[in-house]
C-alpha cells in the first residue's frame, strides 16, 4: 500500500514540498540529528547545498516511528510560520537581531522559509518565539505556568539586561546548587491585542546528572551519562506587575519567581495567588443542558454532557449515567421514571464528562473535544496535547459558569475574613474540612474566591477506587474540633449537610502574608523576619517613647509549639519587653518576658480599615507589662486546669504546663512567700515518687528553670531564685 506522506508526517511533508532545498539541507545537517545514521543517505554532504538527494523519497521509504523526531521539529517550524507565530517572531527579532541579520530574515521568500531559516540560524530566537506563543496559551492553567504578583513598574528598567540579570544568575546558582551552566536570554515581547507588552527571560540551568541506555542502528546497547539541561521561562508584564513562570516543578517555579522578584525587580515577593480557579459543578443540579456559545476560534456544532456521576443519600453511594454525544442527556434522564428526581435530590455532583463537536475557523473538518471535570477541583483539559483545544475548553467552561476565577480581596472583604484567616493560620494545618469551617461560621466560598482555600474533594468516603474500579471498604468520618488535622471515626448523620465532608487545601503562605499586611499597618517601623514556622517578627511599635518589638505567633495551645516559641523569644530578650500577637486565643497574659494578646480582640468592629486597632494594642501592653516583667511578687497564676504562669519580679514570666509540674512549683512559691525557706527534694516529690525533678519537668524546661528561676542552696534542697 502506498503511504500518504501528507497524513503520516504532514509537517515534514509540507517542509520538504515548500521550503528551499538549501535550507532543507542545513536542517538535515543540524547537530540535533547527527546521531541518526540512517539520515546519511539523505544528506548532501555539503551544508547549504541546493541539491538534497532523495529527501522526497524519505517520506515514502522510512518508517513513521523513525521519522518522528524530524516531524516533531517540523511541527514547531510550521507553528511559527502561522500568522500569530510570524507576529511574535517579527516582534522579538526587531529588538534582538542585528540589523544585517534582521534584513536577511525579512528577505526570505515566505513565512515557512522565514521560520525554517530562524530555526537553523537563530535557534535562541526561534525558541523564544515558541515560548512567546506557549506562555499566552498555557500560563493561566497552573499546569505549565504559575503566576506571581509583584508591583507594577510601568516600563522596563534600563539596567535589567546587565547587572540585575547577573544577580539573578548568581542567586539561582546558590539556591539550586547544581554547579555551573546557568544562562539567561532576555527578549522584549511587543503589545498584542489585549496582551500588554512584556519582558521574557529564558533561563537555562543544569538538572541533576542522570543516565540512559542507548540503542544504535545495529542493535548494540550502551549507557550514556549526561547532565540534562533544565529550562525555565519568566514573563514579566511591567504594566501589571504579574510574573509568569514556567518550570517543571512547583518548587522550582517558586524559587525562580522569588529570585527574579528580589534580584531583577528589587521587590519583596508576594504569596498572593494570581489567576487561580475552581471548578464549580453545582449548576448541574438544575440542568445538564449546555448552550452552544459563539467562539472566535471555532464553530461550536454541539456541546453535550455525556456522563455524570452523583452521590445519592450520602457521599458513599454513587450513581452514574452515560450517553453518547448524539443523544440529549437531559432527555434520557427525563425519559426514565424517577431518574430526574434522583439527580435533583443528589447530595453532590462528583464527576461530569463533556463532549464538544466543533469546526475550527478556516477548516471544514469536524472534530470532537472530550474532557472531564471532577469534584476534586480537577479537569482533564490540562492533559490534552492540543493547545487550541485546551484554550477553547477553558473558554467554554468560563462561559458556562463552571470555571470560576479568583480575585484579590477588597478592603471590606479583607477585614471581613480576618477572623477566619486568623483561625486558619493558628491551626497550621495543610487541609481543613467543611465541618471545621461550618462550625465556625466561615464562608468557604468567599475564602476560595479570595485564594485562601483550594477545594480538593471530600473526606475518605469513596467506595470505588478510581485506579482499578474495584470496590473497597471505606467510611464517612464525622467532624470534630481536630477535624482539620485528621478525621476520626464516627457515624453518618442523615441530617448533616454534605458540605461538612468537603476538604480544602490551605494556602498557608498567602494566609500568613495577608495577616502580616493587616498587622504591620499599625507599626511605626515594620521589619518582617521569619524566626520560625510559628513565630514572625513584624517590627516595632512606639509605646511611651520606646520602640516595642512586635511578634506574630500561632498554635500556642500546642505545648510543643509554645515551648519552642518561648525559647525563641528568650534568645531575643536583648531587644527588651515585646508584644506577642497570637492568632489563636490560648491562656495567659504574657510569654517569655513579653505581653501576650489575641489578634481577634483588636479587630475594629464595622471598620473598613486594613489594620488592627493600634490604641487597644498599646493599652493591653501598658496593662500587662508589669506581669511580663515578673509581676510585683512571686506567684503562680493558674491559666487552666493543668497550666499556669510563674511570676518572679524582674524576670520574664514562664509557662508551666502539667499537673505534676504545677504541684512542684506551687510548693516552691508557697515556701518562698512563707519564709523564704528551701524545700527538700523529697518534699517537692511527695505524691510523685519514682521521678526525678528533671523527669517531671523535662530536660529543656528544667534547664530554663535552673538558669533563672530556681536554685539549690545546698544538696537535696531547692528554692525560688529572686
Amino acid at each position: 500500500m502506498v503511504r500518504a506522506p501528507a497524513k503520516t508526517c504532514p509537517n515534514l511533508s509540507r517542509l520538504f514540498e515548500n521550503a528551499e532545498p538549501a535550507l532543507i539541507s542545513e536542517f538535515l545537517d543540524l547537530r540535533t540529528f547527527e546521531r541518526f545514521q540512517w539520515l546519511e543517505a539523505y544528506r548532501s554532504g555539503n551544508p547549504g547545498d541546493e541539491n538534497v538527494p532523495n529527501a522526497g523519497e524519505m517520506l515514502q521509504k522510512e518508517k513513521k516511528e523513525q521519522l518522528k523526531p524530524l516531524e516533531t521539529e517540523a511541527a514547531g517550524i510550521v507553528t511559527v510560520a502561522s500568522d500569530r507565530g510570524q507576529y511574535a517572531l517579527e516582534g522579538l527579532a526587531s529588538t534582538k537581531l542585528r540589523s544585517d541579520r534582521l534584513q536577511i530574515l525579512r528577505t526570505q521568500r515566505d513565512e515557512l522559509t522565514r521560520s525554517l531559516w530562524c530555526y537553523v540560524h537563530e535557534p535562541n530566537l526561534f525558541e523564544a518565539t515558541q515560548n512567546s506563543l506557549h506562555q499566552r496559551l498555557f500560563r493561566r492553567y497552573d499546569k505549565h505556568y504559575q503566576t506571581f504578583m509583584a508591583e507594577a513598574v510601568g516600563v522596563s528598567g534600563p539596567d535589567r539586561e546587565t547587572y540585575s540579570v547577573d544577580k539573578l544568575l548568581a542567586d539561582l546558582a546558590e539556591r539550586l546548587d547544581r554547579g555551573a551552566g546557568y544562562r539567561v536570554d532576555r527578549f522584549d515581547i511587543p503589545e498584542d491585542a489585549d496582551e500588554p507588552a512584556s519582558e521574557m527571560y529564558m533561563i537555562s540551568h543544569p538538572d541533576p546528572p542522570t543516565s540512559v541506555r542507548d540503542l544504535d542502528d545495529e542493535g548494540n546497547t550502551s549507557r550514556i551519562y549526561f547532565r540534562p539541561p533544565g529550562e525555565a521561562v519568566v514573563v514579566f508584564t511591567p504594566s501589571t506587575g504579574r510574573v509568569h513562570v514556567r518550570a517543571k516543578t512547583r518548587v522550582l517555579r517558586h524559587a525562580i519567581a522569588e529570585s527574579f522578584i528580589e534580584n531583577v525587580l528589587e521587590q519583596e515577593p508576594s504569596s498572593q495567588p494570581v489567576d487561580f480557579q475552581a471548578y464549580d459543578l453545582s449548576r448541574f443540579f438544575e440542568s445538564f443542558d449546555l448552550e452552544q456559545p459563539i467562539d472566535d476560534g471555532a464553530q461550536i456544532l454541539r456541546a453535550q454532557v455525556i456522563r455524570a456521576e452523583v452521590s445519592v443519600k450520602n457521599l458513599a453511594n454513587r450513581l452514574a449515567l452515560s450517553t453518547s454525544i448524539s443523544q440529549d442527556f437531559s432527555e434520557v434522564v427525563e425519559s426514565q421514571p424517577g431518574l430526574a428526581m434522583i439527580f435533583e435530590r443528589a447530595v453532590a455532583i462528583r464527576f461530569v464528562e463533556i463532549a464538544v463537536r466543533y469546526r475550527r475557523s478556516g477548516s471544514m473538518e469536524e472534530k470532537t473535544l472530550d474532557f472531564t471535570i471532577t469534584d476534586r477541583n480537577s479537569s482533564s483539559l490540562l492533559s490534552l496535547d492540543d493547545p487550541f483545544e485546551r484554550e477553547m475548553g477553558h473558554r467554554l467552561l468560563r462561559h458556562w459558569g463552571i470555571l470560576q476565577e479568583g480575585q484579590a480581596p477588597t478592603k471590606a472583604e479583607a477585614t471581613a475574613v480576618l477572623p477566619s484567616i486568623l483561625a486558619l493560620w493558628d491551626i497550621g494545618a495543610e487541609k481543613v474540612t467543611g465541618a471545621w469551617l461550618v462550625s465556625r461560621g466561615v464562608d468557604a466560598g468567599l475564602l476560595v474566591k479570595l485564594g485562601f482555600l483550594v477545594p480538593i474533594g471530600w473526606e475518605d468516603i469513596d467506595l470505588v477506587d478510581e485506579d482499578d474500579q474495584h470496590e473497597t471498604d471505606a467510611r464517612i468520618f464525622a467532624s470534630s474540633e481536630n477535624a482539620a488535622l485528621g478525621p476520626s471515626e464516627g457515624q453518618v448523620a442523615p441530617g448533616t449537610s454534605v458540605e461538612t465532608y468537603r476538604l480544602y487545601r490551605v494556602r498557608d503562605r498567602w494566609v500568613e502574608e495577608h495577616l502580616r499586611e493587616q498587622i504591620v499597618g499599625v507599626l511605626d517601623a515594620p521589619y518582617v523576619e521569619e524566626i520560625g514556622s510559628d513565630l514572625i517578627a513584624l517590627g516595632t511599635m512606639e509605646i511611651d517613647d520606646r520602640a516595642v518589638p512586635v511578634y506574630l505567633a500561632r498554635s500556642l495551645n500546642n505545648e510543643r509549639v509554645r515551648a519552642e516559641v518561648d525559647t525563641a523569644l528568650r534568645t531575643r530578650s536583648n531587644l527588651g519587653l515585646g508584644l506577642v500577637i497570637q492568632a489563636g486565643n490560648s491562656a495567659g497574659a504574657c510569654l517569655a518576658g513579653n505581653v501576650l494578646t489575641p489578634a481577634i480582640s483588636h479587630v475594629p468592629v464595622g471598620s473598613s480599615e486594613l489594620a488592627l486597632n493600634a490604641e487597644t494594642l498599646r493599652t493591653v501592653f501598658r496593662r500587662n507589662r508589669v506581669l511580663a516583667m515578673g509581676g510585683q511578687s512571686v506567684a503562680l497564676a493558674k491559666t487552666g486546669e493543668n497550666s499556669g504562669t510563674l511570676y518572679i519580679p524582674g524576670k520574664p514570666s514562664i509557662d508551666i504546663l502539667g499537673k505534676n509540674r504545677l504541684v512542684v512549683i506551687q510548693r516552691l512559691v508557697d515556701a518562698y512567700n512563707a519564709g523564704p525557706v528551701p524545700v527538700a527534694t523529697r518534699d517537692l516529690q511527695a505524691g510523685i515518687e519514682g521521678q526525678s525533678l528533671q523527669n517531671i519537668f523535662g530536660s529543656v524546661l528544667w534547664k530554663k528553670l535552673q538558669s533563672e528561676y530556681v536554685r539549690s542552696p545546698r544538696t537535696g534542697a531547692w528554692e525560688i531564685a529572686p
